[in-house]
C-alpha cells in the first residue's frame, strides 16, 4: 500500500504536468470564441459602412448625440447592438459547451489519479453538469460571476462601437476611417481595431473562468473522496501575481470557507489535496527575466515596439534566452513561492517586485504578503508608505 506521502508526491508532480495540457485547450476555446468574434466584426463593418453613407449630416450629429429617432438611424442602433448581443450569446453557447467536457474531464482526471495515488477511496459520482453549475454559481476573482463575464464580453465591445463611431463623427473622420476604426485593417491583421480588445478580453476571460472550473471540479472531487484538507499551489515563475505567491502553501479544511482560486484574471493557481501535513516530491520552476522583441499595434494604429516581456520558452531565441537568465527546473513541492523568490538573484527579485519594493522587501525586511491587502489588491506605494511611514524614512 501507498504511503500517504508516496500518494501526494504522485499528485503534485501529475498536477504540475497537467498544467501545459490545460492552458493548451483555454487556447483552443478561446481561438474558437475569436474566430466569431472575427466573422461578427466583418458583418458589422459591413454594414455600419452602407448605413454610414446613406445618414444626412443631420442624422449623423443626432447619432452623435445618442438619438436615433429616423429609420436610418434605428437601422444603425440594431446592427450594433445585435454585434454586442451576438458576441455575448455565441461565445456563452461555447464556453458552456467546452466547460461540460472539461468539467467531465478534469474530474474523472483528478479522481483517476487519486486512485491510482491511493489505496481503498470510495467512488466518487460527479456529473459535469454539477461542476458547471457550482461554478457559475460561485463568485470568483474579486466576487465575479462566469455569466457577468461572458456577458461582458458583448456588452463592453457594444458600448465601445458607440463611442467610436460618436468620436468619429465628433473629429470630422470620414465614414471610412470610422469603419476602419471599428475593424481594422486587412494589412495589419485587424490589429488596430478596436476589436482586437475584445480578442484579448476573450482570451482573459476563457483562461480565468475555466481555471474557475477546473478547480471546483477539483475540490467537488475530493470531497466525493474523503480529502479534509487542501494545499493552495501557484506558479514558481516570474508571472505570478504577489497575492498569489503570498497564498502558495497555504492549507485549509476544506469544511470551512476560504480563499479559492482563481484569485484574479488569469490566474493560474490550483488547489491540491492534503494527504499529509506538508507537501511532499517536486513541482517546477521558470526563473527568467523579462526580454525585449517583437511589436504590436496601439490604439492609433501605430506599429511600435513592445516593452520587455516574459516569453514563452518556445518563443525564445537562443540569444533571448541568455540574456534572460532562463533557468527552468524542479525543487521540492514545499518550497513555498516566498522561500524559492528569496533564493533568485538580486535581478530577478527586482524585476518581479520593481525597485521601491524591491528596497523594502531588502532593507525593510517585508515579506510578500505585505505587498497586497486581504482580498488580492497590490498595495500602491503611496498606501506602503502611509501604513509604514517609519520604515519608508529609515530606507529612503
Amino acid at each position: 500500500m501507498a504511503s500517504l506521502a508516496d500518494a501526494q508526491k504522485a499528485i503534485v508532480k501529475a498536477l504540475a504536468q497537467h498544467t501545459a495540457y490545460s492552458h493548451r485547450a483555454s487556447t483552443r476555446v478561446a481561438n474558437e470564441i475569436n474566430a466569431m468574434v472575427d466573422e461578427t466584426a466583418k458583418e458589422l463593418a459591413r454594414g455600419v459602412a452602407e448605413l454610414l453613407d446613406e445618414l444626412t449630416n443631420a442624422e449623423r450629429q443626432a447619432f452623435a448625440a445618442g438619438k436615433y429617432t429616423t429609420p436610418a438611424l434605428k437601422r444603425l442602433k440594431r446592427i450594433i447592438d445585435d454585434a454586442g448581443k451576438d458576441i455575448s450569446e455565441s461565445a456563452a453557447k461555447i464556453w458552456l459547451e467546452s466547460a461540460r467536457e472539461m468539467a467531465g474531464y478534469e474530474s474523472g482526471y483528478m479522481y483517476e489519479l487519486m486512485q491510482r495515488a491511493v489505496d481503498g477511496l470510495p467512488t466518487a459520482t460527479i456529473s459535469a453538469a454539477a461542476i458547471v453549475s457550482e461554478a457559475r454559481n460561485r463568485p470568483m476573482a474579486g466576487g465575479q460571476l462566469v455569466n457577468e463575464l461572458l456577458s461582458g464580453l458583448g456588452v463592453d465591445t457594444k458600448v465601445a462601437i458607440y463611442s467610436r463611431i460618436r468620436s468619429g463623427i465628433a473629429s470630422g473622420e470620414t465614414n471610412t476611417q470610422i469603419v476602419r476604426g471599428l475593424r481594422g485593417t486587412k494589412s495589419l491583421r485587424y490589429k488596430d481595431g478596436l476589436f482586437n480588445k475584445t480578442r484579448r478580453d476573450v482570451e482573459r476571460v476563457v483562461r480565468t473562468t475555466r481555471n474557475h472550473v477546473a478547480n471546483v471540479a477539483y475540490e467537488q472531487t475530493y470531497q466525493e473522496l474523503g480529502v479534509k484538507y487542501v494545499f493552495v499551489v501557484a506558479t514558481l515563475d516570474g508571472r505570478t501575481s504577489k497575492y498569489c505567491a503570498s497564498m502558495d502553501g497555504t492549507r485549509y479544511k476544506m469544511s470551512e470557507d476560504y480563499p479559492k482560486p482563481p484569485y484574479h484574471p488569469n490566474c493560474r493557481t490550483v488547489i491540491v489535496p492534503s494527504l499529509d501535513d506538508e507537501l511532499v516530491g517536486d513541482r517546477p520552476f521558470v526563473r527568467s527575466l523579462k526580454v525585449r522583441g517583437g511589436y504590436r499595434i496601439n490604439e492609433d494604429g501605430e506599429r511600435e515596439k513592445l516593452p520587455p516581456q516574459f516569453r514563452s520558452v518556445g518563443r525564445m531565441t537562443k540569444r533571448q534566452r541568455e540574456k534572460a537568465g532562463l533557468k527552468i527546473g524542479q525543487t521540492d513541492a514545499k518550497t513555498t513561492f516566498a522561500s524559492w523568490f528569496k533564493n533568485q538573484d538580486a535581478a530577478f527579485q527586482k524585476e518581479w517586485l520593481g525597485p521601491t519594493r524591491y528596497k523594502l522587501y531588502k532593507q525593510g525586511d517585508y515579506t510578500l504578503d505585505r505587498f497586497v491587502d486581504p482580498t488580492g489588491r497590490e498595495y500602491t506605494i503611496s498606501e506602503l508608505k502611509q501604513k509604514d511611514a517609519k520604515t519608508f524614512d529609515a530606507i529612503f
